[in-house]
């Protein structure tokens, strides 16, 4: 099986290691319209220009994964995991616009802090669909049941999603 890489990009000059999720409600609302407005013409920040339904579908989409992960014997240490991918993403790179992006092995994140949903966890839920929720020994073992190949893993489980959504939750030092 080739290495697996895990990938977050990132809007230039903001940190991707600040989760507008783990700010208090009302500093997140705030915070949202000034990234809003500042950004009116990106893709990427047009979530906030709608924070009052894109809040609390991904505060909902948040909750559900880390439950399931839970029940799966995961050990997440926040309530709201950062977002990354498997690989690269041509559509995400170009929502955010951008090369910039963090890409860790996936090897080097501890089992018990990084889960994945087939597909993105909040837009599945807002449309009425449940994401299935895996651990790294749940995907290692559904890529190696297509002989090793991710590419062969995407086109069998993916279907009308663009990637794997990865929630990494502990911040790993980069």
């Amino acid at each position: 099986m080739d290495k697996l890489f895990i990938t977050h990009y990132f809007f230039p000059g903001t940190d991707p290691w600040k989760n507008i999720m783990n700010l208090p409600e009302e500093e997140a609302f705030r915070v949202a319209a000034e990234l809003a407005e500042k950004h009116p013409d990106t893709t990427s920040f047009g979530r906030f220009a709608d924070f009052v339904n894109y809040y609390p579908a991904r505060k909902r989409a948040d909750e559900f994964v880390r439950e399931e992960f839970v029940k799966l014997g995961g050990k997440p240490k926040l309530l709201h995991p950062y977002s990354f991918v498997i690989g690269e993403c041509e559509y995400l790179r170009k929502w955010f616009d951008t090369n910039d992006k963090i890409v860790l092995d996936l090897s080097d994140i501890p089992d018990d802090q990084v889960s994945f949903t087939l597909g993105d966890s909040c837009a599945l839920l807002i449309h009425g669909e449940t994401p299935s929720v895996l651990t790294k020994t749940m995907l290692i073992e559904g890529i190696m049941e297509c002989g090793g190949s991710t590419e062969e893993y995407f086109q069998k489980s993916l279907g009308k999603y663009a990637y794997v959504e990865v929630q990494l939750w502990d911040r790993v030092m980069t």
